[in-house]
């Protein structure tokens, strides 16, 4: 039976974002689960919770609502280099535990730190996150990625990023790109794009 997963931020004993995971569970269960009752994210948090700094909570859901809820300290992956990969087959657009097809890719990385996967000849999202492209001036990401990411969704909002299509030959265009996820924000992981590299 199908897993799905969310990922969120607490920070200082506080969840961020919950609307947005929630409304991502919510599409996720009238796709593959209707009828059966969404869980209430925000009910999740214990209630003597405490504590400085920034911590992993990730949830795994099905059809009988949560199946489990984990906490972890959480430091960010440094990451120097990233390797473009094709793949105009993989569908990622519901976060689910089966992360086989994203690995599978991630593993032809070549001595990067990550990948940049390049779907019909458009650049997505890294093997976990969604990314954006500065210009030296406006923060760019991708029309269409694998998975529309909660962190992406409120930076759009908040219009901090210009959705755009993005294609390998643009990138001299660009002086940076920025992993974004719901535990990084906008420039807190950042490779120069010199140091994003094609095919071996």
């Amino acid at each position: 039976m199908c897993q799905f997963v969310e990922t969120m931020r607490l920070e200082n004993g506080r969840l961020q974002n919950v609307a947005a995971h929630q409304r991502r569970m919510e599409a996720t269960y009238r796709r593959f689960f209707p009828g059966c009752e969404v869980p209430s994210l925000s009910r999740l948090l214990p209630a003597d919770i405490s504590g400085q700094g920034v911590q992993k909570c990730r949830v795994v859901y099905g059809a009988d609502g949560v199946e489990t809820v984990e906490w972890q300290d959480y430091t960010p992956r440094e990451i120097h280099s990233l390797r473009l990969v094709e793949d105009d087959a993989i569908d990622y657009s519901f976060k689910s535990t089966d992360r086989s097809a994203l690995e599978a890719l991630r593993r032809r990385r070549a001595g990067c730190d990550d990948i940049v996967i390049v779907r019909h000849g458009l650049l997505t999202d890294t093997s976990y996150s969604n990314i954006a492209l500065f210009d030296g001036q406006t923060w760019f990401t991708p029309r269409l990625p694998l998975l529309a990411g909660t962190r992406r969704a409120t930076l759009l909002t908040e219009r901090r990023l210009v959705e755009r299509d993005i294609r390998p030959y643009d990138l001299a265009r660009y002086e940076c790109l920025s992993l974004i996820n719901a535990m990084l924000d906008l420039g807190e992981v950042v490779v120069d794009v010199r140091q994003i590299f094609f095919k071996v």
